[in-house]
């Protein structure tokens, strides 16, 4: 596979924009080495083309050194090989620049860019170069400094050595060398923590963003499963009164006037019916008010269904949720009663509101005549009271008596003294 750099410089001008300042360097520092050249004493022949050659491989690897850290490096290594294998051969056409100090930001650009086998050659090649300069290149760099410094003052210092001064030279040579490659490793670590930083933040918003809208599905389909219970409920419950309703209507004697009120009553419970799924379908929708519980009761019972109702202590006001709580409860306990209960048999409710001491609830029981042959499992309607229950703090029990089902629906509305 083509490395990237060279796919870039390979694309086309649209990439190529992206080297245009690290050429522009490579550029300035070529030219410094060619005003070296030009400008320092005469040499022998053809050491004009070896600086040549040592001024573009140096110029080369700092243009590259930022987008193509191991070539670089590569380049550089290839440079002084050709200037050492000139002076082991007596040679002075690859001369030593001045301008090659720039290798420092090679240096640094190999720690700081570079890939891990490049981190690891470039500074393990450190104290290699410091030994190839100070034991093979030393003339040829005192030859680059002449005119630059005072050589006797140099030669004063390095006397300061001792007699090994080569070996002292090159250890702090190669001190001096790996400044710039820890700078560089120093900023590169800086940089992976910033990045990781940043990676961190943004899997911590992405997970947020995730949960937000985890949470906003949750929401949609409670709305969805609330939804789905009220229509059940109202939906249920409407059309087991209107075909209770029906149904008596047939054993009536034949009164056209009983007739007409049997069906007025029947399309008074169909008209309700409608008002209350609109109600259930809009967003904004009225609370059921207080009176709703009798308003149940009374719609049966005027439809020819035998209901006994019962009421136990006086009744307390209640917060919207547990009012809407309560009448959607007590709908589905009715149409259960008419839907399972024994057919003929009465149907019992009992309102006990809290007016002992101790008690806290107001309880819901509604009883009907069951078969005993068919076994009690709980439905959708039970599951949907008791969820519904539940959210107000209440609870749901039932249970079948013998041959008496009954279902108690129990709402907290406070303590009583």
């Amino acid at each position: 596979m083509m490395p990237r750099w060279l796919r870039e410089l390979t694309a086309g001008p649209g990439m190529m924009r992206g080297w245009l300042p690290d050429l522009t360097v490579g550029l300035v520092v070529f030219l410094l080495a060619v005003a070296e050249l030009v400008g320092s004493r005469p040499h022998p022949a053809g050491v004009a083309s070896g600086g040549l050659a040592v001024a573009a491989g140096t110029a080369a690897a700092i243009g590259a050194i930022r987008r193509a850290p191991g070539p670089a490096v590569l380049l550089v290594w290839a440079t002084v090989s050709l200037q050492l294998w000139a002076v082991l051969h007596d040679s002075v056409t690859a001369p030593v620049l001045l301008t090659q100090v720039a290798v420092l930001v090679i240096i640094f650009g190999a720690a700081r860019w570079g890939g891990s086998t490049t981190l690891v050659f470039s500074g393990l090649s450190l104290p290699v170069g410091a030994y190839i300069a100070v034991r093979f290149l030393d003339n040829a760099i005192v030859d680059a400094l002449f005119g630059v410094t005072d050589l006797d003052r140099l030669a004063d210092g390095l006397s300061l050595l001792g007699e090994d001064w080569r070996l002292s030279a090159t250890g702090v040579l190669t001190l001096v060398l790996f400044v710039p490659w820890l700078l560089g490793l120093v900023v590169r670590i800086s940089q992976d923590a910033r990045t990781r930083a940043a990676s961190a933040h943004t899997e911590i918003v992405r997970a947020e963003a995730g949960r937000a809208q985890a949470q906003q599905i949750a929401e949609l389909r409670e709305q969805q499963a609330r939804l789905a219970r009220d229509v059940h409920d109202v939906v249920g419950h409407s059309l087991t009164v209107i075909l209770a309703q029906a149904e008596s209507a047939q054993y009536l004697p034949d009164d056209p006037a009983a007739l007409k009120a049997t069906f007025a009553t029947v399309a008074t419970s169909a008209r309700r019916s409608l008002h209350d799924i609109r109600e259930v379908l809009t967003a904004t929708r009225d609370v059921p008010a207080a009176g709703e519980l009798d308003r149940l009761i009374d719609d049966l019972a005027s439809g020819g269904l035998d209901i006994i109702s019962t009421q136990a202590g006086t009744p307390l006001p209640l917060a919207p949720q547990q009012t809407i709580a309560a009448v959607r409860a007590l709908q589905e306990m009715l149409t259960n009663a008419i839907r399972h209960g024994r057919r003929g048999g009465a149907i019992v409710v009992h309102r006990h509101w809290p007016h002992r001491p101790g008690e806290t609830d107001l309880s819901i029981e509604v009883r009907n005549g069951a078969d005993t042959d068919t076994p009690f499992s709980p439905g959708r309607g039970l599951t949907g009271m008791r969820e519904r229950l539940q959210a107000v703090g209440g609870r749901l029990e039932a249970e079948r008596r013998g041959d008496v089902f009954a279902v108690t629906a129990r709402i907290p509305v406070g303590r009583q003294p």
